[in-house]
């Protein structure tokens, strides 16, 4: 099973990966983490460069601490618009499934639109979505 984890550095994508790496376990599997560096039109700077790297290893911290070996974790950043870079890597990559966390957004916030809800609305594949206060 292929499983993308994209991260944006949250606690939520922690959340999310930890909840990976329980359903990876469970089978043969590779996990692909995922950072979208959102480029504004801008070059990539040194330092978000070191910076979307650093996102990476966190989760893979996390997906080792919970159990994931290493072998069969890939960190991956694109540059461009989150939701639809998170789908494309999925089907450039044959992801079975995209694990996301959310921050549960209300309000206007929510009415802005969230990188998960159009993850969502784009994916032809199943994408589970982790609760802000998912507890494990």
């Amino acid at each position: 099973m292929k499983i993308l984890i994209p991260t944006d550095g949250s606690a939520y994508s922690e959340n999310a990966a930890k909840v990976a790496a329980e359903i990876a376990q469970r089978h043969d599997y590779h996990l692909i983490v995922l950072h979208v560096v959102d480029d504004k039109g801008f070059k990539r700077k040194s330092w978000r460069k070191d910076g979307a790297e650093h996102l990476i290893e966190k989760i893979q911290e996390v997906l080792i601490e919970n159990g994931c070996e290493e072998k069969r974790i890939e960190g991956i950043i694109k540059d461009g618009n989150a939701p639809e870079k998170i789908v494309e890597v999925a089907r450039e990559k044959g992801a079975d499934r995209i694990i996301i966390g959310t921050q549960g957004k209300t309000g206007i916030k929510m009415i802005m639109g969230s990188v998960t809800e159009k993850v969502l609305q784009m994916s032809e594949i199943l994408v589970l979505v982790v609760p802000p206060n998912y507890k494990e």
